[in-house]
C-alpha cells in the first residue's frame, strides 16, 4: 500500500490534544512492558540479582517488548493510523463522499496551490498548528478531491469577484465579502480539524485484555 506525506492545519487545541495522546501511549506501553517483566522475573528460580537473574530478566523484557509490539497497533496506534481513520469516517459522510469527478491534471496543479485560497479557519479560532501525517494515498486522493469538489463553486465566486491572493488594498466591503465566501470553502486541512473533533477512534483496549498474560518463554 502506497503512501503519502500530506501536512494539515489542525487546531492549536487539537494539535495539543494528539501529543498528549500520544505522550500518553507511551507512557502505556512501557507500563505494560513493565509489568510484564515484574509478574514474570517473579517465578524465576534464580537467585536474584546475580548474573544468571539479571539475564533471565532481560529475556523477559525482550519477550515483553516483543509482545507489546504484537497489540500496539490497537492498543497504542500511531497519529498516522488514528488520522486515517477519522478521514474515513469523516469522508463517508454525505456532503463529501460523492461520487466527485476524478481531478484533472490541471486541477491537480491549482489545487497544489491551495495554500493561495483564502483563509478557511473553522474550529481554528485560537490560532493552527502544522501537523503532518503519512496516509494511504488512496485517502490522500480521496480527501483532496473532496476538497476541491466541494470547494470549486465558491473559489469561482472568489476568481470572480477578484478576491483570491494577497490584496492589501480591499476595501472593508470586499474584505467582509471575501471572508463571507471563505468560511464556504472545504480546504482539506478543515476536513481533517472535523474528523479529529468529530470522528477520531476510541481506545480499543477491550480487544487485547489480557493480551500480555498468555505468551511463554
Amino acid at each position: 500500500m502506497a503512501r503519502k506525506r500530506i501536512t494539515l492545519q489542525l487546531s492549536v487545541q487539537q494539535a495539543s490534544r494528539l501529543r498528549a495522546q500520544i505522550r500518553r501511549h507511551r507512557k502505556d506501553e512501557t507500563q505494560f512492558v513493565n509489568d510484564l517483566v515484574e509478574e514474570r522475573a517473579a517465578e524465576l528460580t534464580e537467585p536474584v540479582d546475580t548474573p544468571p537473574w539479571e539475564r533471565a530478566v532481560a529475556r523477559l523484557r525482550r519477550q515483553a517488548r516483543m509482545e507489546a509490539a504484537q497489540v500496539r497497533p490497537v492498543r497504542w496506534p500511531a497519529l498516522d493510523v488514528l488520522m486515517e481513520r477519522a478521514l474515513k469516517e469523516r469522508l463517508q459522510l454525505p456532503d463529501l463522499a460523492g461520487p466527485w469527478l476524478p481531478l484533472s491534471a490541471g486541477e491537480r496543479t491549482r489545487l497544489s496551490l491551495s495554500g493561495r485560497w483564502p483563509a478557511c479557519l473553522s474550529g481554528c479560532e485560537n490560532g493552527t498548528a502544522e501537523r503532518a501525517f503519512t496516509l494511504d494515498e488512496t485517502v490522500v486522493l480521496q480527501l483532496r478531491t473532496a476538497a476541491w469538489r466541494v470547494s470549486e463553486p465558491v473559489l469561482k465566486e472568489l476568481e470572480e469577484k477578484n478576491l483570491i491572493g494577497p490584496q492589501a488594498d480591499l476595501s472593508e466591503e470586499a474584505r467582509e465579502e471575501r471572508d463571507r465566501l471563505a468560511a464556504k470553502l472545504y480546504p482539506s486541512s478543515r476536513i481533517a480539524r472535523e474528523a479529529v473533533e468529530d470522528h477520531w477512534p476510541q481506545p480499543q483496549d477491550d480487544q487485547v485484555t489480557d493480551a500480555g498474560s498468555t505468551g511463554d518463554m
